[in-house]
C-alpha cells in the first residue's frame, strides 16, 4: 500500500472513532433534573395559554411550543444537551409569551377604563351645562 492510502485509512479510522465518541457523548441518559426542566417548560406554556398568549403573543407562544417538540424529540434520541437546551428555551419563550399577554391584557383594561372615564367626564360636563 502506498503512504497516501495508509494515511487515508488511518484518517478514516480516526474519523470513525471520533464519530462514535460524539454519538456516545450525545446519547446520554436524561437526568431527573433535566426532566424537571422539561416539565417546568410545559407548565410555563400552560400558564401562558391561560393568560391568552395565543391571542396576544402568538409568535412567541408558537416558538415555545416548537421548542417543546424539539426537546421531546431530543429525549427520544437521548440527546441530553439538546433536550436541556430546548427545554430551557421553551420555558423562557413561554414565560415571555405569558408576560406579553398579561401586559397587553392590562393595556386593554386600561384603555377601557380610560374610555369609561372620558364618558363620565362628558356626562358631568353635560350635567353642569344643563339648567
Amino acid at each position: 500500500m502506498t503512504k497516501k492510502i495508509k494515511f487515508f485509512l488511518l484518517d478514516l479510522c480516526l474519523l470513525l472513532v471520533a464519530a462514535s465518541f460524539l454519538e456516545f457523548a450525545r446519547a446520554q441518559e436524561i437526568s431527573p433534573a433535566q426532566k424537571e426542566e422539561f416539565i417546568d417548560a410545559k407548565v410555563a406554556l400552560e400558564a401562558a395559554q391561560r393568560a391568552n398568549a395565543e391571542k396576544y403573543a402568538l409568535d412567541t407562544f408558537k416558538q415555545a411550543q416548537e421548542l417543546l417538540v424539539t426537546a421531546d424529540n431530543a429525549r427520544q434520541f437521548k440527546d441530553a444537551v439538546k433536550f436541556t437546551q430546548a427545554s430551557r428555551l421553551a420555558r423562557a419563550y413561554a414565560d415571555l409569551a405569558k408576560a406579553i399577554a398579561e401586559l397587553k391584557s392590562e393595556e386593554e383594561k386600561l384603555a377601557a377604563a380610560h374610555e369609561e372615564l372620558q364618558r363620565a367626564k362628558a356626562e358631568i360636563d353635560r350635567l353642569k351645562k344643563s339648567p
